[in-house]
């Protein structure tokens, strides 16, 4: 396509040439009809202002939510049911790498990653042994507790000798 000069317009756009309207002219309104379009702005910035005020809240509560769960596991207990007088509970078996891959009381098995309906004293229980798996686990895996308490190496002897 060959260059065109910036005086003549480009080919097919003398057709769809539209000449600009004039702008309108603003309309008066009363004072009847401001007032109530200002009542009207502001229920809606009300209305908008809640609207917010219940979003950060629910920022923030998921925020909170989600820093503890960051220092927290997430395995809890929820209460199910009450049965013959015997609370029931829903709790997931979260067993460390080295607890394996079962927990057997009493002949039955609990699978790691499970969910199971537990009465309040198997659930005492359970997540004891669960705990008892993670204790080990921080145990075998090296995990110092403290970390900047520098190990002494102290030999207790008699008053006799002193150095």
């Amino acid at each position: 396509m060959p260059p065109r000069t910036p005086n003549t317009s480009p080919e097919g756009g003398e057709e769809n040439f539209e000449p600009a309207q004039a702008a309108p002219s603003p309309v008066e309104e009363t004072t009847e009809q401001l007032k109530a379009r200002i009542k009207a702005l502001e229920a809606a910035l009300d209305k908008s202002d809640a609207g917010r005020a219940i979003a950060e809240e629910e920022s923030a509560r998921l925020s909170a939510q989600a820093q503890s769960s960051l220092f927290t596991t997430n395995v809890t207990e929820r209460f199910s049911r009450k049965v013959d007088g015997k609370d029931l509970w829903w709790y997931r078996i979260d067993l460390a790498p080295c607890g394996g891959i079962d927990i057997r009381i009493n002949g039955q098995q609990y699978v790691h990653g499970s969910t199971y309906e537990f009465e309040t004293d198997l659930l005492r229980s359970v997540k004891e042994i669960v705990a008892r798996t993670w204790d080990h686990e921080n145990n075998i895996m090296g995990s110092n507790e403290n970390v900047y308490k520098v190990a002494q190496d102290r030999i207790l002897r008699g008053g006799d000798r002193r150095r």
